[in-house]
């Protein structure tokens, strides 16, 4: 077997494990941002909704408002019109339009009236959630209950949460990208040759990658695969000690020796 081969692909994933490690120092922080803006986005909804609905209700109030003072208005000039009435068919109609002008201001008010009902209702709800709230009951509470001034506490803690990791994030970034592009560049390198000399071997090994197996190449720890704990046959340990590799039948990595991976840290460093 020729072992130079298998040299090749674990110094391809000594340098794809040091991009990993640099990449493990962001701590899941994009993830963890990523949570927090789905989170902003949610409670940023729930507010312009309730935001929507208030400017709404008070449209609708001023526009109510509005008709109940013109009916009124044109009431008194009907009923200033009436005593000015020549007979009694004018004194009829003009009563007719008072009528109509109060069925007007009757309409108008029932809708107020529910409008200062649903606002009341939406009080009420919110006052119950603030109860469960101090009793730290917030598995009862429904979006309705949440008061608005919760809300937009919330609202204002995670978007601090979301600007404080995020420019984490961005230091780890900069602080990293020198090296990560020396990697990269590496890599670049090292796949080129493992294509020229082992081809088969890295055509396993991006198998794997893109099967999400992030470690394709492995170290054999305890007479057994590193990556899945699984016991590799003891007439295998003799061609591994000696520079070879066995593919795991258990997650099929590949299984080699430790020593491989001091060799490439040390030609890599």
């Amino acid at each position: 077997m020729d072992h130079t081969k298998i040299n090749l692909i674990v110094r391809l994933q000594h340098l794809d494990n040091q991009i990993e490690n640099i990449e493990s120092l962001q701590k899941g922080l994009p993830e963890e941002i990523e949570a927090l803006r789905e989170d902003i986005t949610f409670i940023t909804r729930q507010i312009e909704a309730r935001e929507k609905i208030s400017e709404e209700y008070r449209k609708t109030r001023e526009r109510l408002n509005k008709t109940i003072e013109n009916c009124k208005a044109k009431i008194k000039s009907f009923k200033d019109k009436q005593t000015l009435a020549r007979n009694n068919k004018e004194y009829d109609a003009l009563s007719k339009q008072i009528e109509y002008e109060e069925k007007e201001i009757a309409q108008a008010e029932i809708q107020l009236q529910d409008i200062s009902h649903n606002e009341e209702k939406a009080e009420e709800l919110q006052d119950q959630g603030r109860q469960l709230i101090a009793e730290n009951r917030y598995d009862e509470i429904s979006e309705d209950m949440m008061p608005n001034d919760v809300l937009a506490q919330q609202l204002d803690d995670l978007k601090k949460q979301a600007k404080q990791k995020q420019e984490e994030l961005e230091s780890i970034v900069v602080e990293t990208s020198g090296a990560v592009s020396t990697l990269k560049e590496k890599i670049t390198v090292q796949r080129k040759i493992v294509e020229a000399e082992a081809k088969r071997l890295l055509s396993k090994y991006d198998h794997l990658k893109n099967g999400n197996i992030q470690n394709a190449v492995v170290k054999l720890h305890r007479h057994a695969c590193s990556g899945c704990n699984t016991r590799v046959p003891t007439n295998r340990h003799t061609l591994i000690v000696q520079g070879g590799f066995y593919l795991c039948e258990s997650c099929g990595r590949i299984v080699v020796h430790e020593k491989l991976f001091e060799e490439a840290a040390s030609e890599n460093n």
